[in-house]
């Protein structure tokens, strides 16, 4: 079939012919025409980022869930948080060696960082806000703003969502599993 190729190549003229020739010798030994731009370390930064500063905040909530009480239970109020870490810690592992390996794609080109710098800060407020104001006004509220933000319009679809997962995570934490998240005292005031 190359040689079929090279031939067609050829027959309309030597520059034509020999730069169809020259890509398929390079396509057959396998080189990119962009190979160096793949291995340029710098196109993997964001790749790398993400997981990484996934991983850290995975630390962070793992640091928090110390202070849970009742450690002697088979699953206590930390059962469920680590879960969720263990998982996030073992996917942002896996991601972290893929890039190391340069098994993903390289980063696209640069946007908006700005923008997710800030959306880090964002989600830091909201871990902050757990605590502070609970955690189902502080969801309610980190899922609305994150939604409009992204440029989701939508607000009865935002709403649904929004009070969808306040109530599936108080029916299955709540109710189900009898692990109580985070009231905060305007949860209290409203509910009890």
């Amino acid at each position: 079939m190359q040689g079929f190729l090279l031939m067609a190549g050829g027959a309309r003229g030597s520059e034509g012919g020999s730069e169809m020739a020259n890509k398929i010798k390079d396509d057959a030994a396998g080189a990119a025409p962009d190979q160096e731009k793949v291995k340029d370390p710098e196109r993997y930064i964001g790749n790398l980022l993400l997981p990484t500063t996934i991983l850290a905040l995975a630390g962070i909530c793992l640091v928090q869930t110390f202070d849970f009480p009742g450690g002697g239970e088979d699953v206590g109020p930390a059962g469920v948080p680590y879960l969720w870490i263990g998982f996030t810690a073992l996917f942002c592992v896996m991601l972290i060696i893929q890039v190391i390996l340069r098994k993903m794609p390289p980063d696209p080109i640069p946007g908006r960082i700005g923008f997710v710098i800030l959306f880090a800060g964002w989600l830091a407020v909201y871990l902050i806000a757990i605590e502070n104001i609970g955690y189902y006004v502080s969801t309610f509220i980190f899922l609305m703003v994150s939604m409009y933000v992204l440029t989701y319009r939508n607000y009865l679809i935002m709403l649904a969502v929004s009070v969808g997962w306040l109530v599936f995570a108080y029916l299955v934490f709540a109710q189900l599993l009898f692990i109580q998240l985070p009231e905060g005292p305007l949860f209290r005031l409203l509910f009890e």
